[in-house]
């Protein structure tokens, strides 16, 4: 799933890296901080900052660790999107 995510945002493909993670949420498969980080980088590079901040929550909310990986796609994803407060919170 992780190798999967990470090849769909390297290739610019963020709608299948988000697809594929959103299935995994609807299966039994677990997504990890590694699919998330993953998943909010894929978002970071198409501009998306409302959908990566929407994965950056859930980590919490499955009780999960941020990364320090996970805290910078995230602040990149408010900075391209014009957000750098939305970064601060």
């Amino acid at each position: 799933l992780n190798a999967a995510i990470s090849a769909c945002e390297k290739g610019g493909q963020w709608e299948h890296a988000l697809n594929l993670f959103e299935a995994a949420l609807d299966a039994t498969v677990q997504p990890n901080v590694i699919s998330f980080s993953a998943a909010i980088s894929a978002c970071e590079k198409a501009s998306r900052w409302e959908q990566a901040m929407a994965a950056f929550r859930a980590i919490a909310e499955l009780s999960l660790q941020p990364t320090l990986i996970s805290y910078n796609a995230a602040i990149s994803a408010c900075e391209k999107g014009g957000r750098w407060q939305q970064a601060l919170n």
